[in-house]
């Protein structure tokens, strides 16, 4: 049996990553792209559905984009160091 391209701990380790960072960033995108569009919305007294679309939109493609990155970063790189130190600390193996 040969060894993989790129070995298996380091494609789950990239799961996890994009995952985690694609959680991340829903939860900073959401909660800002949205209360931007609510305070513009109270501000100027009515809701401009094109920039509460267009808000929406970025909102919900922008973190799977972060996602995608941080997963190309490890399989690129490798599992970063924090990771493994981390991994390490809760006597996690690969």
């Amino acid at each position: 049996m040969s060894d993989p391209t790129i070995p298996l701990t380091v494609v789950k380790a990239a799961k996890r990553g994009f995952i985690r960072t694609t959680a991340q960033a829903y939860a900073a995108t959401l909660s800002g792209g949205i209360s931007v569009t609510a305070i513009l919305a109270v501000i100027t007294g009515e809701i401009n559905l094109l920039t509460a679309g267009v808000t929406l939109g970025v909102a919900l493609v922008t973190p799977p984009i972060a996602g995608l990155t941080s997963y190309l970063s490890i399989i690129g790189a490798g599992v970063p160091a924090d990771y493994t130190a981390a991994a390490a600390d809760q006597g996690i193996g690969g």
